[in-house]
């Protein structure tokens, strides 16, 4: 019998889960060294990104003073797995929360003890250093549970350079603005760039990472006009991304005037940038609308996705954000980012049901990662 091919191996072991990969990692120094090989991370992530396998949905508890996370596969809702969060959760203590994930890493924000790159699947965490204080000292602090106005984050991946940055801008306390400075991993360095030329007055949800950039919604300063706005994480420059329609033309609330909604979220949803706009100002009814921008940096490719009514939801209508397709691609996981409880909404009959994983918590905020050997430093 022929021994078998060596040049095989590679590429039968990038199929692989993590978990086994890291197992493997002891049956040979060479198996280790291919395992931990740069170029072999990059193999097996672009073969979990092209089969869609080893998709994972991260479940925060959002509501129980709790040391675990949890994940489950995101397609079949199964095998639970839990593991210790990079900062502790205490009753009198401000909880950290995720605030992007991207080829397998996750940002963890705590006010209180700072920044974490976090691999769940290799258990891996590096804590950021923290910012100068001249920068870190001037800023305003709203205590608050969750999300705040003065302390803006995202976090991606910049492509040409190969870095993932995480980005915070802090409220000036003089004036009328953001300060903004991106962290690097390949330096562990953070640098501060221009000010942000928007205010977010109104926070609900981190950065979403797509095309190269990281979006927000925030408000001109000097018109107070409303907009979705990028950072280029390459060349480090702010632009405006082009909104389509705000309403749609066949309005589902039947109401003569609601254009004026009180707040909008952007995200991304298979691929594509998203926003949800609620309009619980309507004088019909309390409903939210989701548009996908189907080619990216084109206005005439917003779609209507969905629109929901208080009365047709099943959880929390207010805050509401898209997390991700079901495989079929029927359904929609939406979640109010808040540690509510997320929900599927049928996206052909417009029916809902609340997302029940058993021996995980149910009030959670959720955000789909990829298994990756990626490198946390």
């Amino acid at each position: 019998m022929s021994p078998f091919p060596t040049d095989m191996i590679p590429n039968i072991l990038c199929r692989l889960p993590v978990k086994t990969l890291l197992r493997f990692k002891c049956v040979s120094k060479p198996w280790g060294s291919l395992i931990d090989d740069s170029h072999f991370v990059k193999s097996h992530l672009h073969q979990s990104l092209k089969t869609n396998n080893n998709v994972k949905l991260f479940l925060d508890n959002g509501a129980e003073i709790d040391d675990n996370a949890y994940a489950v596969d995101f397609d079949s809702l199964n095998n639970l797995v839990q593991f210790p969060r990079p900062f502790t959760a205490e009753i009198t203590k401000y909880r950290s929360r995720i605030i992007g994930s991207y080829n397998g890493l996750l940002a963890v924000y705590h006010r209180e003890e700072g920044i974490a790159l976090w691999n769940p699947s290799t258990r891996k965490c590096h804590y950021l250093p923290a910012l100068d204080e001249d920068i870190s000292m001037d800023h305003d602090t709203i205590p608050g549970y969750n999300y705040d106005n003065s302390t803006i984050l995202g976090f991606g991946y910049d492509n040409i350079t190969e870095d993932y940055k995480v980005v915070k801008m802090l409220r000036s306390k003089t004036q009328n603005c953001f300060k903004v400075t991106i962290y690097r991993q390949k330096s562990n360095t953070w640098r501060r760039i221009k000010d942000c030329p928007y205010d977010i007055p109104i926070n609900y949800n981190d950065g979403a990472y797509i095309n190269n950039a990281i979006h927000w919604v925030g408000d001109e300063i000097l018109s107070g006009r409303n907009v979705i706005f990028g950072l280029h994480l390459n060349t480090e420059e702010y632009f405006e991304v082009p909104e389509g329609k705000r309403i749609s033309e066949d309005k589902k609330c039947g109401a003569f005037y609601c254009e004026g909604f009180s707040y909008m979220n952007v995200g991304v949803l298979g691929g594509c940038l998203c926003v949800s706009r609620d309009f619980s100002s309507c004088p019909i009814e309390d409903h939210v609308n989701i548009w996908v921008m189907k080619e990216y940096g084109v206005k005439e490719s917003w779609t209507e996705l969905l629109y929901l009514s208080r009365n047709q939801w099943v959880t929390n209508i207010f805050h509401t954000r898209a997390v991700g397709y079901a495989r079929d691609g029927n359904k929609v996981l939406l979640d109010d980012g808040g540690g509510q409880q997320p929900a599927w909404f049928n996206l052909e009959d417009e029916s809902s049901h609340l997302l029940c994983i058993p021996g995980a918590p149910q009030l959670v905020s959720t955000i789909i990662f990829v298994e990756s050997l990626v490198s946390v430093s």
